[in-house]
């Protein structure tokens, strides 16, 4: 009890004390040797007290930036999110612009006026199981059965056109037929898309053949419609038997993915003449014949004379 009054007495003479020291302070404009004392005095006590004090305010001033925080990590997040898509879409950006150089290459040596078009759907209509939708139409002058082309070779035909889009039908379509004919020897058949069977070509001469490797163009219909001349197609992989029958059928690798069809042209004008086989793609270089080892020295047989080649040897 006795002790308690006397913390309480020392208490109060340091408050008496230090407003004193306030008051005199003020009085001497702030700078005289009062201030020095009470430094001296209570300077080590403030210094304690903010020492434990600060992290207590450092604590409850960075709750108060908890929310700008989680704003900002989600701002950053969703900013690598955006970063990320433009990527895949700078991508498949590429991808378009790769399909559309390769379509205007194969047009420009061909001198065919094409509208160029985007697929933007697949499925089936009219009755046929593989259709596209194309966003060009009657007002690019787009008609129906018209050549249908990409940067590889033949896409198909069109059969519906309306203002701003039209559907094609998909070489590899069961029912579709063009009119082909073989590269060097020009023997002409006629091209069937199998649906989920290979395509295939059928030679229309029963004395004419075909192996695998040959390569084919399309043949041009009448008045150009539906097919433009020497449009690329595609090579013969395999000859298929067919006993008992006159014409001979190959199997047909199409140029063309049609599984993957993005870009393409619509055939709307044509030069009078396409040079033969001016459109297809480069002919695989064959591979060089290893060269042979040198030849090493025959030892001369006994009773041959020095110098001679031994029969069977290489010289």
């Amino acid at each position: 009890m006795r002790d308690s009054r006397r913390a309480r007495l020392v208490l109060a003479m340091l408050l008496l004390t230090a407003f004193t020291l306030i008051t005199l302070d003020y009085r001497s404009g702030g700078g005289g040797p009062l201030r020095k004392i009470g430094n001296a005095v209570f300077g080590p006590v403030e210094r304690a007290v903010g020492a434990v004090a600060h992290p207590i305010g450092s604590f409850f001033s960075g709750l108060g930036h908890l929310n700008s925080y989680k704003s900002e990590n989600n701002r950053l997040k969703a900013q690598n999110q955006h970063l990320l898509q433009q990527l895949r879409l700078t991508d498949g950006d590429r991808a378009h612009l790769a399909s559309a150089e390769k379509l205007l290459h194969l047009a420009g040596q061909a001198q065919f006026r094409i509208a160029a078009a985007r697929v933007v759907a697949y499925g089936g209509a009219f009755g046929f199981e593989s259709t596209a939708t194309i966003d060009v139409g009657s007002q690019d002058g787009v008609r129906p059965n018209e050549t249908v082309i990409n940067g590889d070779g033949l896409v198909g035909k069109t059969l519906q056109v309306g203002p701003t889009t039209s559907t094609i039908l998909l070489g590899n379509d069961p029912n579709f037929t063009a009119g082909a004919r073989l590269e060097k020897t020009q023997q002409i058949g006629h091209v069937d898309g199998g649906g989920r069977n290979p395509m295939t070509f059928t030679l229309l001469g029963s004395q004419a053949t075909m192996v695998p490797g040959d390569r084919l163009v399309t043949f041009a219909s009448l008045n150009d419609r539906p097919f433009v001349a020497e449009v690329p197609i595609g090579r013969i992989v395999r000859i298929q038997p067919t006993p008992g029958q006159l014409f001979s059928t190959g199997v047909v690798a199409p140029y063309v993915n049609f599984s993957s069809v993005d870009v393409v042209g619509v055939v709307v004008g044509t030069p009078r003449t396409v040079p033969r086989d001016s459109l297809l793609p480069p002919s695989p270089t064959p591979s060089g014949t290893p060269s042979s080892p040198p030849a090493t020295p025959s030892t001369p047989a006994s009773g041959s004379p020095s110098g001679s080649p031994t029969p069977g040897r290489s010289p």
